[in-house]
């Protein structure tokens, strides 16, 4: 049993638990630490916007050589959209030696998925972060 199958399952609710709620809740539950992430701005250029505002102020880049860890931000968008640079957010995880990410997706809720599949799941990780 992983920390994560808490999560799973719970529903998506527009406005009030998304992606970013989820993190928040995570964060705060599992790692004992209160992270402010700002309501989502509406359309997905605003939200690119607020994310690349946000990020080294909240999280900063992994740089290459540096390992991911439990925790850490996954910033996804839409498989094969280029002109975005991440409107979703979910936690990074390790599963006997994999790395999974915990997200929140509309019509769906709250899942686990290993990284390396995510475009089986329309995704693609656009970066990893570590919180600041």
């Amino acid at each position: 049993m992983h920390w994560s199958d808490q999560y799973i399952g719970r529903p998506y609710i527009r406005g009030e638990y998304d992606c970013s709620h989820l993190v928040v809740e995570v964060m705060a539950e599992q790692f004992d630490r209160a992270v402010a992430l700002p309501a989502a701005a509406e359309g997905i250029r605003d939200r690119d916007r607020q994310i690349e505002h946000m990020t080294g102020v909240l999280a900063r880049p992994l740089e290459a050589n540096e390992p991911a860890r439990e925790g850490d931000v996954a910033l996804m968008r839409a498989a094969g959209r280029r002109v975005s640079l991440g409107h979703h957010v979910g936690l990074l995880m390790v599963i006997e030696g994999d790395l999974y990410v915990l997200h929140c997706l509309a019509d769906i809720g709250v899942v686990r998925h290993p990284l390396r599949d995510l475009f089986t799941r329309c995704l693609e990780l656009t970066e990893i972060c570590r919180w600041t």
